[in-house]
């Protein structure tokens, strides 16, 4: 891995397999991350920091994204 692939826009970073894949994504439909990244909510899992886009923002992607999966995530957002 580069730090190259991760500063191309619109790309999907896949590392491992399912069911232990992880899907690093450089863009999302409706937001930009210059926006996202000073509202990002900072949480810990087993003690790893782990930064996450708001659930404004979440809001707003999923809406831009306008899949079938989306906006029934949407719908069960809090």
């Amino acid at each position: 891995l580069s730090r190259e692939l991760f500063l191309k826009e619109n790309q999907i970073i896949r590392l491992g397999t399912p069911p232990l894949r992880i899907e690093i994504t450089t863009g999302i439909s409706g937001v930009q991350f210059s926006d996202c990244y000073p509202l990002r909510v900072i949480d810990n899992f087993d003690d790893i920091k782990v930064h996450c886009i708001s659930l404004e923002h979440l809001k707003t992607n999923k809406k831009a994204a306008g899949r079938f999966k989306d906006l029934n995530d949407l719908e069960n957002l809090p």
